[in-house]
């Protein structure tokens, strides 16, 4: 009898011993009969920096693993690549600096028939290997809302760090990445386009996968930077093509509230890193969304 395939697909860029521990835990993936998987892996770096590990990993594992380059350093671009060479018609999507528990892909497969969706999304929780500093717990910067199982997910409120989709939403209507989204929001793209479509998808919290958060994301730089791809990307791809009206709506607002995330900056700092942090985050994005306006584009290539 033919059971369900799932490929695993993951994009990876310069991270090989946290891959690493991807790969070994995606060695114990529970399937209980239900399925088979295999793992497309997708190197962004064009020295192929994650070829010997997974060649390594490949024999010691006894992993089904496909791997190929990505030459053109662009997220879309990479999981394009990984789609082309998915032959499962479930495809699984967990980013490099993740990893799962035993059951995680079962969890995910059982919720897509018990719910008869399109596609499931688990939570991602944030993973710390030594203690972090104070005010990136208290500042939740690492942290991402967790919604009930059974959630109808809108597009605003999905992403592919933890997700599981019948290969027929890509198939059907030829969907894949924008390649416009080059630092950022490719994924969100994707998924408001599939709901237009009328494919559903819930959320699933028993399902979470954990985000490994290097001592490189304690520092206040990295979510300063952050912001301000994440403004730029909301003005070009979300504002730019809407009314007049609303770009001038929109862009009054993000004046506004650089003005009072200036005023406020100085009590802030009486306040604390966590206050200041977000106030530099959120006037970082604002500043952002203003520039974009004007063509500049502060951050072109995601290298944090």
């Amino acid at each position: 009898m033919n059971i369900d395939h799932i490929s695993v697909c993951i994009c990876t860029y310069q991270r090989n011993l946290i891959l690493e521990k991807l790969l070994k835990q995606l060695k114990m993936q529970e399937t209980r009969g239900f399925f088979n998987y295999s793992i497309v892996i997708i190197d962004n770096d064009q020295k192929g920096a994650a070829r010997n590990l997974v060649e390594t990993m490949r024999k010691h594992l006894g992993l089904d693993i496909q791997y190929e380059i990505e030459p053109e350093r662009s997220i879309p671009a990479a999981r394009n690549h990984g789609l082309a060479l998915a032959h499962g018609n479930y495809i699984a999507i967990i980013d490099d600096d993740e990893f799962p528990p035993p059951n995680w892909l079962f969890t995910l497969y059982k919720a897509i028939y018990t719910f008869d969706v399109d596609g499931v999304l688990g939570p991602i929780i944030p993973f710390f290997e030594q203690k972090p500093p104070l005010w990136l717990i208290k500042g939740r910067f690492c942290e991402r809302p967790v919604y009930r199982t059974g959630t109808l997910l809108e597009w605003h409120q999905t992403r592919t760090g933890n997700v599981l989709l019948k290969k027929k939403v890509f198939d059907e209507h030829n969907l894949k990445f924008d390649l416009k989204w080059k630092t950022s929001g490719s994924d969100i793209a994707f998924f408001k386009e599939a709901i237009e479509l009328g494919y559903r998808f819930v959320a699933v919290a028993e399902a979470p996968v954990y985000e490994i958060v290097p001592p490189a994301r304690w520092k206040k730089s990295y979510y300063i930077k952050r912001s301000i791809v994440h403004g730029y990307n909301t003005y070009r791809h979300v504002i730019k093509g809407t009314s007049f009206s609303r770009k001038i709506t929109t862009a009054l607002k993000s004046g506004i509230a650089l003005i009072l995330y200036t005023i406020f900056l100085p009590l802030a700092l009486v306040l604390g890193p966590a206050w200041y942090v977000k106030c530099l985050e959120k006037g970082a994005h604002h500043l952002s969304q203003l520039l974009a306006r004007l063509g500049l584009e502060l951050i072109k290539i995601r290298d944090f």
